[in-house]
């Protein structure tokens, strides 16, 4: 079967621009491919129309509006979703639109259409992964490494606020089983975190190492600045400023917030907890909110990730509207099956 122009542009598109001009990792094409090939089912289901008799006259804006409303109600996606399926086509079409004439008005349509809002948070976190990145970047070795190690994973294992942790003392820890930490809070308030046995081993290891294990120090601030004096909550922020730069550095594809701060640490804890089913009750006594309205937000952040693992590639799921083995070699170029494996 002869390959009309837009089926021999996205083919050379995969196989070529992609992964060699482009330089694009294979889990970005193949990210790519997904995008198209709901594509290619919407056109072949809802209008009759295979991949091989597609042209640039089929995208137009009435059909990127019925494309949008199906993928929302037969596949039930999100807005956000939808905008990356979208961005697929469109990065496609720009590619298409500096070779081929007949492309050009295909993406100046494409980039016209009025995308689904997007409410994102309004806060930075850290997700588990870039969170197992920050809490292993302070060397031991270096200077103040060894304070910022045990300094960065308390922050997270107690979400504590950063002016929380400024004023936590030596006589705040209680080693037991768990142990304990008490954290003093805002308007005068008080609670109790555990944490977890590796942390305890750090904690242990940092009153050690500043000799902060005398019966008489426990007023002395947990952490002090580099005067030895009680930290601020300027330090903590430098501190943090400091290794999300060196992650940012060291894994361009990571990090991809703005506005990271002591705070996305208790972010951080909030979501995770939410991600791993703990009630929100508990998340709110955790995190010392006087109202589980303000915990709630973590419950819809949580939400988000959860529904953006369940939709990752790399876990296996069924759809009832996939189409099966067979079918998809009959409704999909070959450069397509190839991209997504």
């Amino acid at each position: 079967m002869r390959k009309n122009l837009f089926i021999c542009q996205l083919g050379e598109y995969f196989e070529k621009f992609l992964p060699e001009i482009h330089g694009s990792s294979k889990n970005t094409i193949a990210s790519y491919a997904d995008s198209f090939a709901i594509f290619f089912q919407f056109m072949h289901e809802k209008k009759g129309i295979p991949h091989h008799l597609l042209t640039y006259k089929h995208f137009t804006s009435a059909m990127f509006d019925q494309y949008m409303l199906w993928m929302t109600n037969a596949r039930n996606y999100s807005s956000a979703s939808i905008r990356h399926r979208m961005s697929a086509v469109v990065s496609f079409l720009k590619y298409a639109s500096r070779r081929e004439m007949s492309a050009l008005n295909a993406y100046s349509v494409a980039t016209g259409t009025k995308l689904p809002s997007v409410v994102y948070t309004e806060f930075p976190y850290f997700t588990l992964e870039e969170m197992g990145i920050m809490l292993r970047l302070p060397a031991p070795n270096a200077y103040l490494g060894s304070r910022d190690l045990v300094l960065l994973s308390f922050l997270y294992e107690t979400a504590a606020r950063a002016e929380e942790l400024c004023n936590v003392s030596v006589g705040d820890i209680r080693f037991s089983s768990p142990t304990k930490v008490k954290l003093h809070g805002k308007g005068s308030k008080t609670r109790e975190v555990p944490v977890s046995e590796d942390v305890a081993k750090l904690l242990r290891y940092h009153m050690k190492n500043n000799a902060l294990c005398k019966s008489g120090d426990k007023g002395r601030p947990l952490f002090s600045s580099q005067t030895n004096e009680r930290m601020t909550t300027a330090c903590v922020r430098s501190i943090v400023v400091k290794y999300v730069g060196i992650a940012k550095r060291g894994n361009p594809t990571l990090f991809q917030e703005e506005n990271y701060s002591p705070h996305s640490y208790r972010h951080s804890k909030a979501v995770h907890m939410v991600e791993a089913g703990i009630d929100l009750i508990y998340i709110r006594n955790f995190l010392g909110h006087a109202h589980i309205s303000s915990t709630e937000i973590y419950a819809r952040v949580g939400q988000a990730a959860v529904t953006k693992a369940l939709t990752n590639r790399k876990i296996p799921r069924l759809a009832a509207d996939e189409p099966k083995p067979s079918e998809i070699q009959y409704q999909l170029p070959g450069f397509i099956i190839a991209a997504r494996k």
